[in-house]
Order: structure tokens, then sequence, then C-alpha cells
């Protein structure tokens, strides 16, 4: 018996296969409970990580000298290939997800899907953007412009693991990190994860905690790390639930409570629309139900 919904990406760059493409294709039409497992989306790397200075960046990094050798790291999917296989995948009607982290990278998914939505004049692809960690402000409107879902994982920008992040990107380019209150205010369709199996944490409160304060449990920084770019409590389980059905073709029976829909949902120790924010990270799972079926009870619930 499932206790977890599960939709799988595909993983293709540019030394994959074509055959292995094919299978890929083949394995997409199989039938199956969708409800509980679906294949019929890519993956795409096309750059690395701030930390490691792998993520590519328009300009510069801040710690190191410009002559140094990682400023030149190229990009892990050579960009007109990258694009091939965009316009390729997309007309095969895979739904296109891309990791891209330094605002280059972003700014090059987002012309490649543009293209793509040209040469294929496909609709409604519902394209994502895994990560999105810096991005320039003229760059920001074209998420909705475009229909590209920002798929963002507000645990890694808890200020207690930035420190490497923030002296790497250095202090003028920190307005244009994790923005997720720019990219609601721009219409666009924000969806929120974990970045599992590579997070720091699956807890999703410990990310609803770092969306709403953006400070650590403890507080810290005062005032919040880029504090402008703070969400409420509704836009941050919003993200989680309706975005995030929404962003897998699922928001027609997930994502709500409302009747027709899945009866999956948790209840927990504390009102998150009542409490001082900065006690989010406080709450737990009491009672977890998925397909209307008890998975999970706290101990110290007695109902």
């Amino acid at each position: 018996m499932f206790s977890v919904r599960y939709a799988m990406a595909f993983s293709v760059d540019h030394e994959t296969k074509p055959e292995t493409i094919q299978e890929y294709m083949q394995l997409k039409k199989l039938p199956s409970d969708r409800n509980w497992f679906k294949a019929d989306a890519i993956k795409f790397m096309i750059d690395g990580v701030i930390e490691s200075h792998t993520a590519i960046m328009l300009n510069p990094y801040s710690d190191i000298p410009k002559e140094h050798a990682e400023q030149k790291n190229d990009f892990a999917i050579p960009i007109e290939k990258y694009r091939d296989l965009v316009v390729k995948l997309d007309s095969a009607e895979f739904q296109l997800y891309t990791h891209a982290i330094g605002d280059r990278s972003v700014r090059e998914v987002l012309n490649a899907y543009e293209y793509a939505s040209m040469r294929n004049k496909r609709k409604d692809q519902r394209f994502r953007i895994e990560h999105i960690e810096q991005v320039q402000p003229e760059d920001i409107p074209r998420f909705a412009s475009l229909g590209v879902l920002p798929s963002m994982q507000p645990i890694h920008a808890d200020p207690g693991t930035v420190d490497v992040w923030g002296r790497n990107v250095g202090q003028e380019r920190l307005p244009n990190s994790f923005v997720w209150n720019s990219m609601i205010k721009s219409g666009a369709t924000l969806v929120y994860g974990s970045d599992w199996p590579a997070c720091i944490s699956l807890n999703p409160i410990h990310g609803l905690h770092s969306a709403v304060n953006r400070q650590t449990i403890k507080g810290v920084p005062e005032g919040g790390w880029v504090p402008e770019q703070r969400i409420t409590v509704s836009q941050a389980l919003k993200a989680y639930t309706v975005n995030g059905a929404y962003a897998s073709f699922e928001e027609k029976t997930k994502g709500k409570l409302e009747k027709g829909f899945l009866a999956d949902f948790v209840v927990l120790s504390q009102d998150l629309f009542t409490i001082n924010p900065s006690k989010i990270h406080e709450t737990k799972v009491l009672l977890t139900v998925v397909d209307g079926k008890e998975r999970f009870r706290n101990r110290d619930f007695k109902h």
C-alpha cells in the first residue's frame, strides 16, 4: 500500500544517448495510476552551485580574483545543445525542469524555454526552473510572461547556512537573492519544495519558517536576511500546496481541502495563521492522512 505520491523526472544532458531518450518516451506512455506515480518529465542541470563557484553568473564572483580559473566555469550542458534538447523534448510533450542557480544560467534557461515555445507552438507547458538563487531584476517579469514556474526551496535561504554563499555573491548582488516576494509581485506562480534528496531538511515546517521570517530559529539576523523578500504565511502555504499541485498538472485533484480532491492532509500542533511567525519552527505534525487513511499519529494527539 502506497503512502507517498511520486512524480518522476528523467535526467538528460548532452551525453544522453538517443536510444535512452527513446526509452524515456516509451516509458512515459506506459499505463499507471497517475494519482500515485507518473514519469512524464525531464530534468536538466545547466550549472552547479554558488558555494563552489560552479553556478554561472553574469558578473564575476566577489570572493576570488577576476582572473581566477573558477570565474570561467562552463555550463554543465553547452547552451546550443541544451536549447536543442529543450525543443526536442518539449515537442515530445515532456514537462521540463532545469536546475539553474546563477543569474546567467537563469537567463539562458528562460531564453531556451522562450525559443522552444516559439518553435513548437505548444500551450501550457509549465516549464520549471529549479532553485533560481540569483536572478537579475529584468528577468523576473519573464517568468509570468512566459508561463515559467519558479520552483524554489526556502530552506536554502536559511541565514544559518549562507555565510559562504553570501561571501561568494557579494553585498551588491544580495538584493537579487532568493527573490520569492518579487516573483509573486511580478505575477509568477511561485512553487516551493524541499530539493529532496539533496536537501538540508525534508520538513516543510522549516521551509515555511524561512519563507516567512528569513531568519534562523534563533531569530538571526534581526529583521531578517534580505527581508524585502519575505512572504506571508498564506503565500508560503499556497506555494507548497495549491501551486505545487499546479506545477505537476494535478491542480484538479490535489493541493486543496475540497470535495472531490484527494484526501491528503496533516493536522498541525499550531494555527500558523494566528501564532507569532517566529514560532513557526516549533510546529509539530500531529496526524498525517494519505488517500483518506491514517499514516501517522503523534503519540500526544488524542483526538
